[in-house]
């Protein structure tokens, strides 16, 4: 089992909270949350964003502008300046 830190948690709690992860990415972020009250904390705060998107926007985006964003999400992630 690979252990997540504070950072590696943080950095994937979104893909966590949509079960876009391995496993056991899935289990070890679950470890760390359990015992980590700042990772716990952007992850009830991810959890909250997401259920008033959810709640509030209903309406698809066109599917070129939702891909375009998550490729920017992406680079950002693997460390592209901003």
């Amino acid at each position: 089992m690979t252990e997540f830190d504070c950072q590696e948690t943080k950095r994937h709690v979104h893909e966590f909270l949509h079960n876009e992860l391995s496993v056991q990415e899935l289990a070890d972020i679950t470890v760390h949350l359990a015992n980590c009250d700042s990772c716990e904390s952007d992850y009830d705060l991810e959890n909250t964003i997401n259920g008033t998107i959810e709640k509030h926007c209903t309406e698809m985006p066109p599917q070129e502008l939702a891909d375009n964003i998550m490729a920017r999400i992406r680079a950002i992630q693997a460390g592209e300046a901003h």
